[in-house]
């Protein structure tokens, strides 16, 4: 299927327009097969282009058992935000003294201006940036790449031609790699049963 946003109105809240790729919570979600089980995932954070914090839901239209499309709303809180740290400071107090949510796995999606941001982002978040992605070895390129496979990306087209080129290596190993670490997945799964 077409893995990328089709429609979008007023796209400069996330800063994204047609032809970008999907968030990474979204592929996600498509690779784990939340849309079989629920209609739609409501009031998630998501963070856009320059930090902005906003409130996401997403809505799986499907028909039949099959996943269609996704109807995604972004909510540009800041202005909330700002206004309720305003008025906490009127009272006196600070809004630092108010834990932020926390961050890692829990902090939700971030959007996306294309496929080439998504992978960068993931490679910077493994500390790998420059001149390191060429140095790495076959084992230290293998959870980069199962890394990239979490976040949903191969399944975007033209990927696998993109990774291949920052990880500086041929799209046939690229594709290898893919393939040892679906064999080291499906051993697992079948050591679970």
């Amino acid at each position: 299927g077409k893995h990328c946003v089709t429609a979008i109105a007023n796209g400069h809240i996330s800063g994204r327009s047609v032809g970008a790729p999907p968030t990474d919570l979204v592929l996600r979600m498509v690779n784990r097969g939340l849309w079989k089980t629920r209609d739609y995932v409501c009031n998630y954070r998501g963070r856009a282009a320059g930090k902005r914090l906003l409130r996401c839901s997403t809505l799986f239209i499907k028909s039949g058992g099959e996943l269609l499309g996704m109807l995604c709303i972004n909510v540009d809180t800041s202005s909330y935000v700002s206004l309720s740290e305003g008025i906490l400071r009127l009272a006196g107090i600070e809004p630092e003294a108010f834990p932020r949510p926390a961050k890692g796995k829990a902090r939700g999606e971030d959007l996306y201006r294309d496929r080439e941001a998504m992978i960068k982002a993931v490679l910077e978040e493994m500390g790998i940036e420059g001149d390191a992605a060429g140095k790495l070895t076959q084992e230290n390129r293998l959870p980069v790449i199962e890394r990239l496979m979490e976040q949903g990306v191969f399944l975007l087209r033209g990927s696998v031609s993109s990774v291949a080129r920052k990880l500086r290596c041929s799209e046939a190993s690229l594709y290898r790699y893919i393939g040892v670490l679906n064999k080291r997945k499906a051993e697992e799964l079948g050591g679970r049963s």
